[in-house]
């Protein structure tokens, strides 16, 4: 199957470097599907989970939210955080979902309460990726 080159950039560091079948990731406006010679787009992503496919297997990562830009010859995601399920650490995610889920109720301030849901919500995304990649070497 044909495939095309995929960067995956956090302000940090250059997280992915691989040519796949296809991305799928969260847009503003739904998932989007990326193929091999697909038309030029400029995109919004939402933080959740990029699926990636090539050498007949599904990969996943956890991203912050970002953009995504597809060109003739390369696709670029940009986004303010990306892990590869074997970069996360089940216990710290399990630690980060009890805090916020903790600073939720405690409810101090609007802004307290903001950072809780969107910590609850990458720990959310993190266990998501995380639980696939169990799934998939237990199988």
């Amino acid at each position: 199957m044909k495939t095309f080159s995929l960067d995956i950039v956090t302000p940090e560091r250059l997280a992915l470097t691989q040519e796949v079948e296809l991305v799928s990731v969260p847009s503003t406006d739904g998932e989007i599907t990326i193929l091999p010679h697909h038309v030029p787009i400029f995109a919004s992503l939402t933080e959740g989970e990029v699926r990636l496919h090539y050498e007949n297997e599904d990969y996943y990562l956890s991203i912050g939210g970002g953009f995504i830009e597809v060109t003739p010859t390369k696709t670029t995601v940009l986004v303010t955080r990306a892990y590869k399920a074997e970069e996360l650490n089940e216990k710290a995610i399990l630690n980060a979902k009890q805090e916020a889920e903790e600073a939720i109720k405690k409810g101090v301030t609007p802004e307290d309460i903001q950072a809780a849901y969107a910590l609850l919500r990458s720990s959310l995304v993190d266990l998501k990726v995380l639980r696939r990649r169990k799934f998939r070497t237990s199988v």
